[in-house]
């Protein structure tokens, strides 16, 4: 059956034109634009509405342009805020930065020395790990981003948008119900397993288990970030978690992720991610558990660390407990 695929776009820069253009020209494709026309991009008020559209789309496009004279520090953090919300639900990430700044508003404003230095971070953080696309002028754009769409839709199709005539047979319903049945019926024959087996071993499902972790907090595009210690609880840790591991995440992914959570804990506004020695500690702590095995990937030419959800992971997860580690790194017994 057809879909209609639902892209939002976004931008830094609250009256970019060239990002209604990009909004036009998919739309004359066939696609779903979707995006913050219709309200103020600084008004907080708005983040959750804007969740909820992002949770509808398949993918999201980000326009950096270069007004550093008219934006203010707020709006770039709302903006990230919107990034990061983005990045979080592994929603295909299309980066779009200005070729020639100069011309992507059509005109030289002085720019104010904060902002450049944080735009830059924030656009140096858009090429991070992700392929993106510069442009030089509408037209460019407009092509760049239809293309960059199509690839996008054949390596990784989203589950878009269908007529409700093209809906599925009420028969599949009705065997998809009868499978949830089936399927609810083994989870609670597995979580009765496991319940009789925590009465023999308590010492196993005790929900105390924590770990000082370290979080790198970059406040400038150059220079040492700032590092940062903290206690977390690997139960909340490991919920938090749970949705993420199902897409057997990279360890790279979980380490902005938390990053970017405790970000909001700590009321931290510069950009935030877990350092690589505690995203070690953890992974090793949740595998002595057995709840996540580790297995390698290859991401262009280099071999990176997946986290993968065991079977006991998925059992745990549904009961709220967990193990508890004892001293020598290993289940307690």
């Amino acid at each position: 059956m057809d879909r209609v695929f639902q892209i939002f776009i976004a931008s830094v820069d609250a009256d970019l034109k060239e990002r209604q253009a990009v909004g036009n020209t998919l739309a004359k494709a066939g696609y779903m634009p979707a995006g913050m026309e219709s309200f103020p991009v600084t008004d907080q008020q708005q983040l959750d509405y804007i969740k909820r559209i992002i949770d509808r789309s398949d993918y999201y496009i980000i326009i950096v342009g270069r007004r550093y004279g008219s934006l203010s520090d707020h709006e770039l953090i709302f903006a990230e805020d919107v990034f990061a919300y983005a990045r979080s639900k592994d929603i295909p990430i299309l980066a779009f930065l200005p070729e020639k700044p100069g011309h992507a508003t059509g005109g030289a404003i002085e720019p104010e020395p904060p902002l450049k230095e944080r735009l830059d971070t924030f656009k140096a953080r858009l090429s991070t790990s992700r392929i993106v696309e510069f442009w030089s002028n509408e037209n460019d754009l407009c092509m760049k981003a239809m293309m960059a769409v199509a690839t996008a839709v054949n390596l990784k199709p989203g589950v878009g948008w269908i007529r409700g005539d093209q809906a599925v047979n009420p028969k599949l319903f009705q065997e998809l119900e009868k499978l949830r049945t089936e399927n609810a019926d083994l989870r609670q024959k597995l979580a009765d397993l496991d319940r009789d087996k925590s009465s023999s071993h308590p010492a196993e499902v005790e929900p105390d288990n924590s770990v000082t972790v370290e979080f790198l907090v970059y406040r400038s595009e150059e220079g040492a970030p700032d590092s940062i210690s903290r206690p977390v609880l690997l139960g909340d840790l490991f919920t938090g978690l749970y949705g993420h591991l199902l897409k057997s995440p990279s360890e790279a992914y979980v380490r902005e992720l938390v990053g970017y959570w405790y970000r909001q804990k700590l009321h931290i506004s510069d950009y935030c991610e877990l350092s690589e020695k505690s995203a070690v500690i953890i992974r090793e702590k949740l595998e002595a558990l057995g709840l996540i095995k580790p297995r390698s990937i290859m991401a262009g030419f280099s071999n990176h660390v997946a986290w993968s959800l065991t079977e006991k992971g998925r059992r745990f997860s549904e009961s709220g407990h967990l193990p508890r580690i004892g001293h020598s790194g290993s289940t307690a017994t």
